[in-house]
């Protein structure tokens, strides 16, 4: 049984209008000589490239004059604790001055512009610590990979890019652990599918919340909802991982092979060796998806 439990947060939102960028630079992305790190309590005048990153508590302030986005993003990075993957691109140089109320924030505001997602790994106390922020389709084994995980935790990074459901409910980031969870689970009832899917995903299935996304996963009309509770189920707890195991393998026969290919992936993340005999008549399935989910499933689980 995997240890490790992570929610990913894709948001939509572009960069804000104080994200000034000014056009490509010909500078490298290892060309870190000239960005130098002022403290927070430096004179409001940067020199051109110079930066300053300030995660304090009260107030996130990104600020920088001129620099290289991946240097920047690797300094707020290394501020902010997270990991950091990130596609090989021709990086912008940038101007930016950014005053947000939490990191999450400051992050939408400063990555906006690319296809991105930010990854929380939720710990006992229910509250969620930051884990890694991906930019673009980073190569698992490029240079890119700057964080230097395993293949297996990385393959565990789902991407979905700029949801537009998940935008709709990122207001509800603001509310308390138990209010989030209250606030998900009633937009489980909202006519948009994409409000719903997007709901499913954020919902932890602790012992009360289990039987809603089982029955989520196997009655709800849309298959990205369907799709949406193998997220949730994937991370039940090692008491209720048995009855979400039950539901993944019920709806492995799922008429959209969209849930069939997420309730395999779930299964492979579950981590349980004996659902490799479930897994394995999906390499012979009709959908090249689902076969290959099923086999890196089964190869996860060995």
């Amino acid at each position: 049984m995997k240890s490790v439990i992570r929610i990913v947060l894709v948001t939509s939102l572009s960069v804000l209008s104080a994200c000034d960028r000014s056009p490509p630079s010909e500078q490298s992305p290892d060309s870190t000589e000239t960005a130098t790190v002022e403290t927070p309590t430096a004179s409001p005048s940067l020199q051109a490239g110079q930066y300053t990153v300030d995660l304090s508590e009260k107030v996130i302030v990104i600020r920088a004059n001129q620099v290289n986005e991946l240097v920047l993003f690797k300094a707020v990075a290394k501020k902010g604790n997270f990991q950091l993957l990130a596609e090989t691109l021709e990086w912008r140089t940038v101007s930016v001055d950014i005053h947000a109320n939490t990191l999450q924030a400051a992050l939408v505001e400063l990555v906006g512009a690319y296809p991105y997602e930010i990854v929380y790994a939720p710990v006992l106390s229910g509250e969620e610590t930051l884990s890694e922020v991906v930019i673009g389709n980073p190569d698992p084994d490029s240079e890119a990979d700057l964080a230097g995980e395993s293949k297996k935790n990385r393959k565990r990074a789902k991407r979905e890019v700029r949801d537009p459901g998940k935008a709709a409910l990122l207001y509800i980031k603001e509310y308390d652990p138990l209010g989030q969870q209250q606030a998900y689970l009633e937009k489980l009832q909202d006519p948009t599918p994409e409000i719903r899917a997007a709901a499913a995903k954020e919902i932890m299935p602790t012992s009360e919340n289990l039987h809603t996304m089982i029955d989520l996963l196997a009655n709800d009309p849309s298959p990205k909802v369907r799709l949406a509770a193998t997220w949730s189920l994937e991370v039940s707890e090692e008491a209720e991982a048995p009855q979400a195991i039950e539901s993944l393998v019920k709806c492995l026969d799922d008429k959209d092979f969209t849930v069939v290919a997420g309730c395999a992936d779930a299964l492979g993340f579950i981590g349980d060796e004996t659902t490799i005999v479930y897994l394995q008549p999906l390499l012979e399935h009709s959908d090249e998806d689902v076969r290959k989910t099923a086999l890196e499933a089964i190869r996860f689980l060995q």
